[in-house]
């Protein structure tokens, strides 16, 4: 009897339990990005309110920081993501994932809501300091999320279920940019950026602690059909990955493995930017209020949550109705992920400044675009490696969260003026020519099956396998003495 994907109803489950948990781990990713990127309107704010008389806030004197110390307040927590990469990888591949993103949403939950605090009564530096911590936290959400999918995604439907969980980005960043400018013009103010998204994240670590499982085999409201649907997905289990070598020199000599990386660079480098510097780029060239910079720069990102989902379904559609290969499905993804941008991007750097309307347009079609990237490449990781896929996406996360360092390091060396539309064009138009590269050669040499390094051997097997080259040995000797 064939087993159906999509039973709404399995044994008297009304949500079946792989869904619970992509549905956790969307709001994970989005409350994480909305942490991420509400300083970015906050700073807006802040330099607003600077010299502003009759107002109850606390006020920071954020005028009087140099480019590089803006920059670092808004590149830090990308200090503290690229560092922990490489161990959240190897933890989420070897011990589970469960507690990695409890660790992953509390912790970054209770520094958001401490953060004000720090700022106003510690300065800028003590600030840093806690944002890099807060990046530590953070860092540890992709791995853990790629090694939770790989155990609970049937192969049929792991770009739909991957994508609607990453789509937590686009809305995390959507949310973060539109509520952060409302939040803003409450009696709370600018402190209230912080808050209620540090609440939120209590409340979704008590839901996680409810309702999460580390696998199938381990989640107690599963029905026993949906758990012989998953169990075809073949992952390793978690003992017999902690007794198995990580093929080191295999996966970095792996050309499948390095262009994929080579295009998370470029999408690195690409939102982590705009992530950033959206409303930075509009406050310095239009100076609208803070509530209209607030939607105009969430308005691209609830377009690309809109879009990751067609997308999702329309890969989902391709692979299973009309049989198209997977190949076919993730480069036509990221095709359109990279080098639509790529045009936006050099589309701007050619209109006049006073074209309001069509320099907006541009960003959103960059910035919609980018959702096809999920499926295009990122779960890509797991058609690498679907046991070592945890492994994978911290290592390429150290190198795409980097961007997320250099990025403002380098605007804040060619913006010199926030004004001035010609510097900022220099930042389009290198984002654009790595977006193009990083492809090219993801079409030419991108692979989507498991690579030959990707087999752990059980322990069962690895025993019989020596007893069998033990007892060969030993018959050997006894022809020999005879």
């Amino acid at each position: 009897m064939v087993t159906k994907s999509f039973d709404l109803i399995q044994n008297g489950f009304i949500i079946p339990a792989r869904y619970i948990q992509v549905l956790l781990m969307f709001t994970a990713i989005l409350l994480v990005f909305y942490q991420r990127v509400n300083l970015s309107v906050a700073i807006v704010v802040l330099n607003k309110l600077n010299g502003t008389t009759g107002t109850t806030q606390p006020q920071f004197d954020y005028s009087s920081l140099t480019p590089h110390q803006r920059s670092s307040m808004l590149g830090s927590v990308f200090w503290g993501t690229f560092s922990v990469q490489l161990l959240s990888g190897y933890l989420s591949s070897h011990y589970g994932t469960v507690k990695l993103l409890l660790c992953c949403v509390l912790g970054s939950s209770l520094i958001s809501m401490g953060l004000p605090y720090v700022l106003i009564y510690c300065g800028y530096e003590a600030f840093i300091a806690f944002r890099v911590l807060q990046g530590c936290t953070q860092g540890i959400v992709f791995p853990a999320v790629y090694g939770h999918l790989a155990k609970w995604c049937p192969l049929k439907e792991r770009s739909l279920l991957g994508g609607v969980s990453q789509s937590g980005l686009d809305m995390g960043m959507a949310l973060g940019f539109l509520c952060s400018g409302l939040l803003a013009l409450t009696s709370l103010g600018w402190m209230a950026i912080f808050y209620v998204p540090g609440v939120a994240g209590v409340i979704w670590s008590a839901l996680w602690l409810a309702f999460a499982a580390e696998s199938p085999e381990k989640c107690h409201y599963i029905s026993h059909k949906e758990r012989t649907l998953i169990s075809e997905v073949g992952v390793a289990a978690m003992i017999t990955k902690r007794n198995a070598p990580i093929p080191w020199c295999a996966i970095l000599t792996s050309v499948p493995y390095l262009v994929l990386v080579l295009v998370k660079l470029s999408h690195g480098l690409s939102i982590f930017t705009l992530m950033q510097q959206i409303p930075l780029y509009i406050n310095g060239l239009y100076d609208y209020e803070i509530h209209v910079n607030a939607m105009l720069s969430s308005l691209p990102f609830f377009l690309m949550f809109v879009t990751s989902h067609l997308v999702s379904y329309t890969a989902h559609y391709l692979l299973v109705v009309r049989k198209c290969s997977l190949a076919l499905v993730r480069k036509s993804m990221n095709t359109l992920s990279t080098w639509v941008p790529a045009v936006a991007f050099v589309a701007m750097t050619l209109l006049s400044k006073e074209l309001v309307s069509a320099n907006i347009a541009c960003l959103i079609v960059a910035v919609t675009t980018y959702a096809a990237a999920a499926v295009g490449s990122s779960l890509n990781h797991i058609d690498l490696s679907p046991n070592f896929g945890g492994m994978l996406v911290g290592m390429t996360n150290m190198v795409m969260t980097g961007m997320g360092v250099i990025s403002p390091i380098a605007v804040a060396e060619i913006v010199k003026d926030e004004n001035d539309r010609s510097q900022w064009n220099i930042i389009f138009l290198i984002i654009a020519a790595l977006l193009f590269l990083g492809n090219l050669l993801y079409l030419l040499f991108g692979k989507m099956v498991a690579q030959p390094w990707d087999k752990i051997e059980s322990m069962d097997n690895r025993a019989a396998d020596n007893n069998t080259v033990a007892s060969f040995e030993v018959d050997t000797i006894r022809n020999i003495v005879k």
